[in-house]
């Protein structure tokens, strides 16, 4: 998987729970979300893969009432404003 092709599932992802929310999401977000964090560490992306991974982690938490759907919105938010900056590149990028 190339860095433009995670950056268009990763928009996928973000839209989709922008517009379900995090207590109407695909069951399968997670696993998605999972595996592009290994994707992620896997071209260089660093803090992409940790926010990735921080997102993955509270929608668990929200899921097992750990945690409040504010939390999600923020973590959500930071990927958003992360895959909105990488668009159209190519390289490895450190934010």
């Amino acid at each position: 998987m190339t860095v433009e092709e995670l950056r268009t599932e990763l928009e996928k992802i973000v839209l989709d729970l922008s517009v379900s929310g995090f207590n109407n999401m695909d069951p399968g977000t997670v696993e998605k979300l999972d595996r592009f964090g290994i994707i992620a560490g896997e071209l260089g992306m660093k803090e992409g893969r940790r926010l990735i991974d921080n997102l993955s982690g509270i929608v668990k938490a929200i899921q097992e009432g750990r945690s409040k759907i504010e939390s999600g919105n923020l973590r959500l938010t930071a990927l958003d404003f992360y895959v909105k900056k990488i668009s159209g590149s190519e390289g490895i990028e450190e934010l």
